[in-house]
């Protein structure tokens, strides 16, 4: 299959990229999709004739890192190939984070009686570290126990009905770097996954719930604008896939980058 390599200088290391395409079916995700989300990208793919970005997968794997919503859509729409920029997942460069849920409170709340029903231990709020899946309020903390990261996460999942249906609204998400640096309301924090406790459970086909991982790749490409009708199509003709590569060359666009939205990774944006 035809494909573009690309490669970034990220300090004294390099990251490559490869953008290709891959069978939509071959593919791995890690999360759950949000149903109206989905909906919105299916609404916007059916409007458009190419799709501008690619999604980001493991090159080995073939595990989603970022880019699952999309994935999703296009499958629901019958697509058969995907346009892709596949990384190294073992690449030092490529980071995972967690994403912390923290509600807004009006008035007090109880920490021991919402944790009721789970095995957990009160801490102080500066020795929740990273494994950890806990709950901090008011400068109180309880570090809740959990088995693997699947158990956490369903314990996560158990914790944001509780903490949606008693305050009538969800979360804002919060990346776990900058959680613990202060904040008002209720912090969810789930621990942070491990790469290999992805790919496992990418394998098992268990899925977290959304905003599970926060996958950072110091550079991504946009605006490739592979046409829609060439994704379509049982067998992609390599030919054609690859002059559609090669009719632009990317230019690097030094972070921040607001196109769609922010970017603070480098951008490869295909003029």
């Amino acid at each position: 299959m035809s494909e573009l390599r690309l490669r970034v200088s990220v300090g004294t290391r390099e990251l490559e990229l490869t953008v290709t395409v891959r069978r939509i079916e071959e593919l791995r995700p890690h999360e759950e999709v949000v149903p109206s989300y989905l909906e919105e990208l299916k609404a916007a793919f059916r409007r458009s004739i190419y799709q501008r970005n690619p999604i980001i997968v493991d090159a080995t794997s073939g595990v989603i890192l970022d880019g699952t919503h999309r994935w999703a859509a296009m499958k629901a729409l019958g697509y058969k190939w995907i346009t892709v920029c596949e990384v190294d997942y073992s690449n030092p460069l490529v980071l995972l984070d967690r994403w912390a849920r923290r509600y807004r409170v009006e008035g007090s709340c109880e920490l021991s009686s919402l944790l009721k029903g789970f095995s957990s231990e009160p801490v102080k709020p500066e020795e929740v570290g990273k494994r950890d899946l806990a709950v901090i309020h008011a400068g109180e903390a309880y570090r809740i126990e959990y088995a693997e990261l699947t158990d956490a996460y369903a314990k996560l999942r158990e914790l944001e009905e509780r903490l949606t249906s008693l305050l009538g609204k969800g979360p804002t998400y919060v990346p776990g770097d900058s959680a613990l640096q202060g904040g008002e309301g209720i912090l969810v924090l789930p621990p942070t996954p491990l790469k290999r406790e992805i790919l496992e459970i990418a394998r098992s086909g268990v899925l977290l719930p959304p905003k599970s991982t926060r996958h950072m790749v110091p550079a991504r490409p946009l605006g490739v604008n592979v046409p829609l009708k060439l994704l379509a199509r049982e067998h992609v003709d390599p030919e054609l896939l690859g002059e559609v590569l090669r009719q632009r060359r990317p230019v690097l666009l030094k972070a921040p980058v607001s196109l769609d939205r922010e970017y603070k990774e480098v951008v490869l944006y295909f003029m």
